[in-house]
């Protein structure tokens, strides 16, 4: 279960399915930056694991993508409850 990780590994995977969801759709840092109202930089610091991603950031980046939010959390080759 996604809450049974360490916070620091949840943080991980959310950086790692937020770049899959955004390749996916072929879009730069940059780009998706811009769609959700956020600083380039920002983006780069989650994808890579850096910071904890406060909720209102999640709505924009899932709005932003055209996904569920959940999506953004989902642990891979694990069943989501």
């Amino acid at each position: 279960m996604f809450f049974q990780l360490p916070e620091q590994e949840v943080v991980k995977v959310f950086g790692k399915n937020l770049k899959k969801l955004r390749l996916q759709r072929k879009l730069s840092m940059d780009k998706l930056a811009k769609m959700a109202d956020m600083e380039l930089s920002q983006i780069y610091r989650i994808e890579n694991g850096r910071v904890n991603a406060k909720l209102t950031t999640i709505a924009a980046l899932g709005k932003a993508l055209d996904i569920d939010p959940n999506d953004l959390l989902k642990i891979p080759n694990l069943p989501n409850d």
